[in-house]
């Protein structure tokens, strides 16, 4: 649909010119990235040795325009990314029009009812797809989306023990809590907790034109295709280890990552409490083991909260009737290299660590070969404000590209978080689903193939 641009500020007479340089900035970064796509993402390819690494000069990296996005970051690097997503490769896996609704002959109003026919149609939709998207709402409020979302997110759970330093816009709304000009690794929400989500809801409120979409893969098939690997096979058989670590609130005096710290989360705000033994609680209550370490960024902090979950890479979904993936690199440390306050940290003193179940490292071929995968089921929906997008936690991942605001552009996302569940990990054959790392041994499951 078209839209009318919002007409930008009255600006001085030295804009033009860094708008200019802007410009042939950002021609010359879609130039390197052209270039630098095959090797950032080959397989072949191997890092460079630490030593190397450190002696390099610093230089601008340029990896890749994820299809229909904006440059995923600018800036200068030490090293390049290793691990590069597109997001979605060629056409959307599954065309945006199958699961959206154009809400404009219903003409949505604030505080009106949802129209009945409306409301069917979103429920049948969601119950066949997993996914439902309303487009041309011309709602601009957030109270007045949630109200459509809540069609199919009719329960919502509160976001404790979460990795983003999330706040709220309204109750159970939350922000995205990441800055825009870092890419956001394809993910399941709350995967690295012992409960997580059964669905969730994205509501535009302000979204700049062709800036900051979202995409969506579509875990079925991701799944069919990795359990055709060596990887899927090892990921059934280990499982994953998540190792989240949290910085103390005191001793940054409250700044993160938008005050350039090199701060992740706060275990104050991951977990909403004040004290450690409150702290230490509700990890127990999320699953997760605790140990308090000292900050290797800030010595004199020894209140660093470190979490450990040993889980199933796949959970079962009750809706299909199949074993997924559930599980993606978001959880690895290279979710931070584009990440502003933590990209300089050194890979091993990241704030998040992954290995397999058993300890032993994830390789970069092997975490190349699980982007990719994600990527080749991507679909991108394009926002515009008004739209409300709700979909299976299970059946779909989601993640977006980096993207640049001017200053006169804003994107600001609602998120709701659906119903509650305890993670239980694949379903053997034939059996009652099991939590296998619980009970001691892995799930010997079917899956979607």
């Amino acid at each position: 649909p078209s839209r009318t641009p919002r007409e930008p500020p009255v600006r001085s007479a030295v804009a033009p010119r860094a708008e200019a340089c802007a410009f042939i900035k950002m021609a010359a970064l879609r130039t390197l990235q052209a270039t630098c796509r095959p090797l950032a993402c080959s397989a072949t390819v191997m890092p460079p040795p630490a030593a190397t690494q450190r002696t390099q000069a610093r230089g601008m990296y340029g990896g890749s325009c994820p299809p229909g996005g904006r440059v995923p970051f600018t800036g200068f690097f030490v090293t390049p990314p290793a691990v590069v997503p597109c997001f979605r490769e060629g056409e959307d896996k599954i065309p945006v029009d199958n699961f959206s609704i154009d809400c404009s002959p219903y003409k949505p109003a604030p505080d009106a009812v949802p129209p009945h026919e409306l409301v069917e149609r979103m429920e049948a939709k969601f119950k066949e797809m997993g996914v439902v998207r309303l487009t041309n709402t011309g709602l601009s409020k957030v109270e007045d989306m949630k109200r459509y979302a809540n069609i199919v997110v009719k329960e919502q759970m509160r976001y404790e023990g979460g990795a983003n330093p999330r706040e709220g816009i309204i109750a159970n709304v939350y922000e995205v809590g990441a800055p825009h000009d870092a890419w956001l690794h394809y993910h399941h929400e709350m995967a690295y907790n012992r409960h997580s989500m059964k669905n969730l809801a994205f509501c535009s409120v302000k979204a700049p034109w062709g800036k900051g979409d979202t995409y969506l893969s579509e875990n079925v098939s991701v799944t069919e295709e990795l359990m055709k690997t060596d990887l899927g096979r090892k990921l059934k058989d280990k499982g994953v280890c998540y190792i989240r670590c949290l910085t103390d609130r005191e001793a940054y005096k409250g700044q993160g990552w938008k005050h350039g710290q090199p701060v992740y989360n706060h275990w104050q705000l991951s977990f909403g409490v004040e004290s450690p033994d409150e702290a230490v609680e509700k990890a127990h209550e999320c699953g997760l083991e605790t140990e308090w370490c000292v900050d290797p960024l800030m010595k004199d902090s020894k209140r660093y909260l470190k979490t450990k979950l040993r889980a199933d890479a796949f959970e079962y979904c009750p809706s299909i009737g199949q074993n997924v993936l559930f599980s993606s690199i978001a959880d690895h440390n290279t979710w931070f290299d584009t990440w502003q306050g933590v990209k300089e940290v050194p890979p091993e003193k990241r704030p998040l660590q992954m290995t397999f179940g058993d300890g032993s490292p994830i390789s970069l071929e092997e975490l190349r070969q699980w982007v990719s995968l994600y990527d080749r089921s991507g679909i991108r929906v394009r926002w515009q404000t008004g739209d409300v997008v709700a979909f299976c936690n299970y059946r779909f991942a989601h993640g977006r590209p980096a993207f640049e605001l001017r200053q006169w552009e804003e994107r600001t996302i609602g998120v709701m978080l659906g119903e509650k569940f305890q993670r239980i990990g694949a379903r053997p054959e034939g059996g009652e689903p099991v939590d296998s790392f619980m009970s001691g041994r892995l799930a010997k499951g079917s899956f979607a193939h």
